[in-house]
């Protein structure tokens, strides 16, 4: 066992080398990558796990290799995924967290943890517009999208869960053309097969509207299958664009489906009066994912799928057989267990919880309506800089655009290549779709401590890689 004086040395040394890797991120001192190719890093790192351990000097030595080359993902470059920043509060959620070391299932061994959750997702069920409901913390949007699926599935059809879905017709989902490929995913894993997913046409801002969800209800009856369930998603991963959530909603109730919200990517827009229109209509769905681990900068994983229905979860999940673990007893009616799919489960509400205190109501709203400045001013840097062109009009915080090219230059392979070199050298990390008009970067905003100068640095190191990307092509002409 480790001596106080050796554990309280090694955590200094460990949280020092942290720290200064933080500042550098933070403050873009270094690359926010240093890519190497697979078979270079594997060399460098030495995957070797030997039968002799290294004691301390081994966990200092693995620390300072894993850091040289991690991603930086709170650097002022890196608007690569949905997720970056940081957030000092959530991170001191994060180390409390790992020291403690629960599980959520019982009140029992989790008893603050519990409490927490519960607050938190009544304060988040507060903004939905119900007037009652319930939730629970998971593993990703991913993984919201599939237990929402899952509630609906056993809702609507009553004995699903206990006698599966074999005597039950052809089922379909209905989606947004630009939904996320998690509901595939979620169709293939509760049984009624990816082919049950209907992806809807959207309109020219990205969005699924109510005209299009009846058109293809006509359709899929047609082909013999049964809609039980529809999906909006506010804040499309490619355009972050809203589905017609009131018009959905609409809809759901005249053919009495389930209607689940998916904001995995935007839900925070919802903590800002600004932006709160656009959830026009959530107060009549059924249930809504929402990811603080996106818009609220909480250290991955932190998400929350809230349903309407206060029972729901424990009728349609629970199983009852695991009476060594859920007792009855005074406090059982607080574990979370039986509506969870897990059984352990990490404690993610406590990092939430901090940073919550931290910025309160009013900060977080600032924090969000900051991201919409940030993304107004790369809007507009994009649309008039004659080196780059909008590839679709911006709808919350997503910014799609490209780099002009020559005459004769495929623009997608250009694009491609530029967003690539940008990687390698370090310089921005940012990712690409593709839209209807081609390949498309896709600069996400979602780090609101990033400055007007900052966003002015990725567009010249994104100017620069596209000059070099010509000089490139001008050699390869010559030769």
């Amino acid at each position: 066992m480790e001596q106080p004086s050796s554990r309280k040395a090694v955590l200094s040394e460990i949280l020092d080398r942290v720290d200064a890797w933080l500042e550098d991120s933070l403050t873009g001192a270094e690359p926010v990558i240093d890519f190497q190719r697979p078979e270079v890093l594997k060399a460098k790192l030495d995957l070797r796990l030997d039968g002799k351990g290294g004691g301390t000097d081994a966990l200092i030595a693995e620390t300072e290799k894993y850091l040289r080359h991690a991603v930086r993902t709170a650097h002022p470059a890196y608007l690569n995924q949905l997720f970056g920043g940081f957030n000092l509060a959530a991170f001191a959620g994060e180390i409390v967290t790992a020291a403690t070391n629960t599980s959520m299932y019982t009140y029992e061994v989790a008893p603050v943890a519990t409490l927490m959750e519960m607050a938190v997702v009544e304060k988040m069920r507060s903004y939905t517009g119900w007037t009652t409901g319930t939730g629970s913390m998971m593993t990703g949007g991913s993984n919201t999208n599939l237990v929402a699926m899952l509630l609906a599935r056993n809702s609507i059809f009553k004995g699903a869960k206990e006698e599966g879905i074999t005597g039950l017709p052809k089922l379909a989902v209905f989606v947004s053309e630009r939904a996320h490929f998690s509901m595939l995913k979620a169709a293939n894993t509760t049984g009624i097969g990816a082919a049950a997913v209907v992806k809807v046409p959207v309109d020219e801002n990205g969005r699924m509207r109510g005209a299009a969800l009846e058109q293809a209800m006509k359709e899929t009856i047609a082909r013999g299958r049964m809609p039980f369930m529809v999906c909006s998603t506010a804040g499309t991963t490619e355009t972050g664009s809203f589905d017609a959530i009131d018009e959905v909603s609409d809809f759901a109730e005249r053919h009495k489906l389930w209607h689940h919200v998916d904001g995995s990517w935007c839900a925070g827009l919802i903590l800002s009066p600004r932006y709160r229109p656009l959830f026009k209509g959530l107060d009549r769905a059924d249930s809504f994912s929402w990811n603080p681990h996106k818009l609220m900068n909480i250290p991955l994983v932190c998400s929350v799928l809230l349903v309407k229905d206060p029972n729901i979860m424990r009728r349609e999940i629970q199983s009852h057989d695991a009476d060594y673990i859920y007792h009855e007893n005074d406090t059982s009616h607080y574990d979370m267990g039986p509506a969870s799919l897990q059984c352990g489960r990490r404690v993610d509400v406590l990092k939430l919880w901090m940073a919550w205190k931290y910025y309160g109501d009013d900060g977080y709203a600032a924090r969000i309506e900051r991201l919409g400045e940030l993304a107004a001013y790369a809007t507009r840097r994009a649309e008039t800089d004659p080196q780059f062109e909008l590839t679709f009009p911006t709808q919350t915080l997503n910014v799609n655009f490209r780099c002009a090219v020559p005459e004769g230059v495929d623009a997608d392979r250009f694009n491609e290549n530029l967003r690539y070199r940008l990687i390698r050298e370090g310089s921005a990390m940012v990712n690409y779709c593709r839209l209807d008009s081609g390949l498309s970067i896709r600069l996400v905003l979602l780090n609101p401590d990033l400055t007007e100068a900052d966003l002015d640095r990725f567009f010249d190191a994104v100017a620069d890689a596209a000059e070099a990307e010509r000089t490139a092509l001008q050699a390869a002409a010559e030769h």
